[in-house]
């Protein structure tokens, strides 16, 4: 049992080293997508701006991994 328990230790590691190689990358990605956002967008203050950023980034990185993985 102690074999099994170690296993799932190591799986659930990987895991979430994965998790954070990826939040890194999504971190990386917002740069680029606010560069890209209009300046009228950020003289105004919209709200939810850093949410839409955030969630751009992480589609563009999980578009990417995607693409990485297809043949």
């Amino acid at each position: 049992m102690t074999d099994y328990n170690s296993m799932k230790a190591d799986e659930y590691a990987r895991r979430q080293g994965e998790m954070d190689d990826m939040e890194n990358a999504i971190v990386a990605m917002m740069g680029a997508v606010e560069s890209e956002l209009p300046d009228w967008l950020w003289r105004n203050g919209y709200q939810d701006i850093d949410e839409l950023v955030y969630r751009e980034s992480r589609r563009r990185v999980m578009q990417a991994i995607k693409e990485r993985s297809e043949p």
